[in-house]
């Protein structure tokens, strides 16, 4: 047994890479391509759809179904998850774990410009954007510290930090497949606690920015081995898409 069979077996099934899905979309002059491992999870019921197009036109942009999620308004374009299942039954319902994939065009808000590819001023619109939603006023992150800060009772042997969701702490670009991506990541985004968000991230336009997604829960066991092998399952889902202008 080599070394990626033996993490397999010890961190649950998860993406099945031997079957894979092409999938399509266009997002206004540019087209996104990927392919999708097998062994998603399916509950029986029909997901909901997903448009094929997207008009970047601010008037038409709000004749799609926006979802609001955090900090972000966006419309989502794709989406996918698959759960880590052990040999017995562990976890919840057998998971050890499970991740998710969203392919989501967000709108961007005017506090700060961005431009099309530039991903300097996406990464600077980026760290405003989330230290306004946490750490401002009424934001989660001040909200906690008022709330746990000088409480024992409440905070037991668990430092603030516990509490807090932790900010990226570096935008790094990565070339993929001929287009350049912003990479950061979350740890516990918009609550604490024991998941992580890996993103990349394009700025479309002025206007608009997508995001491929990796939300990542993980539920009991050796969550260092497992949270390293969805890492290494979500860059090698990341390494298949393609991004094209026109």
């Amino acid at each position: 047994m080599n070394k990626r069979q033996l993490k397999r077996l010890l961190t649950g099934k998860g993406p099945a890479f031997s079957r894979l899905t092409a999938k399509e979309c266009n997002i206004g002059d540019y087209r996104l391509r990927y392919q999708l491992p097998g062994n998603a999870i399916d509950i029986g019921i029909p997901k909901k759809p997903n448009p094929s197009h997207l008009n970047l036109n601010n008037d038409l942009f709000t004749t799609y179904d926006c979802d609001k999620e955090f900090n972000r308004t966006f419309v989502q374009m794709g989406f996918e998850w698959w759960a880590y299942r052990g040999l017995f039954l562990q976890g919840s319902f057998g998971q050890l774990g499970r991740m998710s994939l969203h392919v989501d065009v967000n709108r961007a808000e005017p506090h700060a410009p961005i431009s099309e590819g530039d991903l300097n001023s996406l990464a600077s619109y980026l760290k405003q954007e989330y230290w306004t939603y946490y750490e401002t006023d009424g934001g989660i992150n001040l909200r906690a510290r008022q709330h746990y800060e000088n409480n024992k009772v409440l905070m037991g042997d668990t430092p603030v930090s516990g509490f807090l969701v932790k900010l990226p702490e570096s935008y790094t670009k990565q070339r993929i497949n001929g287009a350049d991506w912003l990479a950061y990541h979350i740890n516990s985004e918009g609550m604490a606690g024991r998941h992580h968000t890996y993103y990349w991230a394009y700025p479309l336009n002025k206007d608009y920015y997508l995001t491929i997604s990796f939300w990542m829960q993980l539920e009991i066991g050796n969550r260092l081995m497992r949270s390293e092998r969805m890492r290494d399952d979500a860059r090698r889902i990341m390494s298949m898409m393609e991004l094209r202008k026109g």
